[in-house]
């Protein structure tokens, strides 16, 4: 009995390992707002929002494949010229929301068990606990994130599909 216990614990180990997480950024240059404080597109960006998808869909999904196209990125708030000097600020307004959507297909092996299409919005961006230091630049759509991978990817939600 304790040896079907080591044997089982191995291959989810082997099964974890073997997961690949995959995100591709579908023409960024035409996404609607990767802009930096000084008004210039960040493509750099991209990598923070790229490494944040990874690590929800390892943590959320284990041992499967993952493949996420990002087709648009609109972050929070609105770079604009600000104050007497006109200093490029990104000022955060409710109607600035940030928004993310993409598509993504998840395998096990050759199997394609869930392919969707999701836009993210966080109409409340502004409220709220973000669980993120103030100083990250990505925290409202990190939040954002973390929240259509709780909701998706739920145990309840798996058992009722």
């Amino acid at each position: 009995m304790k040896y079907r216990w080591i044997a089982l614990s191995l291959m989810a180990v082997a099964a974890t390992a073997s997961a690949d997480v995959q995100v591709n950024f579908v023409q960024p240059e035409k996404f609607s707002d990767i802009k930096d404080n000084h008004g210039f597109k960040r493509l750099e960006l991209l990598q923070d929002i790229e490494a944040h998808l990874v690590q929800q869909a390892e943590k959320r999904l284990p041992g499967r494949d993952v493949r996420i196209n990002v087709t648009d990125v609109d972050l929070a708030g609105e770079v604009e010229p600000f104050g007497r000097h006109m200093q490029w600020l990104r000022v955060m307004r409710t109607v600035t929301l940030p928004t993310i959507v993409f598509n993504y297909e998840i395998r096990e092996g050759d199997k394609v068990v869930q392919q969707g299409e999701a836009r993210l919005r966080d109409m409340n961006y502004q409220d709220g606990f973000y669980g993120y230091a103030g100083g990250d630049a990505l925290r409202a759509e990190k939040r954002m994130i973390d929240r259509w991978f709780k909701e998706e990817f739920s145990p309840k939600v798996a058992v009722a599909r």
